[in-house]
């Protein structure tokens, strides 16, 4: 590996002004553009890497109950416009979204999970009151969701999809601007496998 990253270094490249030049706007403007997105990943890193530090897995969840609206009775689980009129009653009380409910006979049960957040709602059709227990698991818990894509929905997806598309194009036009600089060229192979080498090793002999 060592060989063929020096053979790479010592070829003499040539590599067009003008490319190099696109290349340099790319790599300064990509890299300006995700200043805030690589720094929240980073950071997000550590706190992913440790869980423990900002732990809020022992909090207790708020509980709650309500007395179903009187509009919304008698209760009639299989007419459209009644379940129209409680869906609008969820919407507007806890953002619960009727589509995802688990409807039985005599109870209505759903759950909504956000970025570090979670929510349960039943409506017990036989005492007519809604129960509610709601989880908020800190700011912290938040960013570590929005870091994995947990919970976040469609958009915040194409946005890390993005995000990564565009790291990828700051790394390669990073490393093309290096090519006619052949002692800096050499220099950044050596650390590339030092430290490529350096986590193959660890992965190899420490990670269980």
């Amino acid at each position: 590996m060592f060989m063929v990253a020096f053979e790479i270094a010592s070829l003499k490249l040539r590599v067009s002004k003008s490319s190099l030049s696109f290349a340099r706007i790319i790599h300064v403007y990509v890299s300006m553009a995700l200043l805030l997105l690589m720094l929240f990943f980073a950071v997000t890193g550590i706190t992913l890497n440790h869980p423990n530090w900002f732990s809020q897995s022992d909090q207790e969840p708020v509980r709650e109950q309500a007395v179903i609206p009187s509009y919304l009775q008698p209760f009639d689980t299989q007419d459209p416009q009644w379940r129209l009129a409680a869906g609008h009653w969820l919407k507007s009380e806890w953002a619960m979204d009727i589509a995802t409910a688990d409807i039985a006979e005599d109870e209505i049960s759903l759950v909504n999970k956000g970025p570090g957040t979670y929510r349960s709602v039943t409506l017990d059709l036989l005492d007519g009151k809604a129960y509610v227990e709601t989880l908020d698991y800190g700011a912290v818990a938040v960013l570590n969701d929005l870091h994995k894509g947990r919970n976040t929905g469609i958009a915040w997806a194409w946005v890390l999809d993005l995000s990564a598309v565009l790291i990828v194009l700051f790394s390669l036009t990073g490393a093309y601007l290096l090519l006619p600089q052949t002692k800096r060229l050499k220099k950044s192979l050596l650390y590339m496998v030092l430290v490529s080498s350096s986590c193959g090793l660890v992965y190899v002999y420490f990670v269980p």
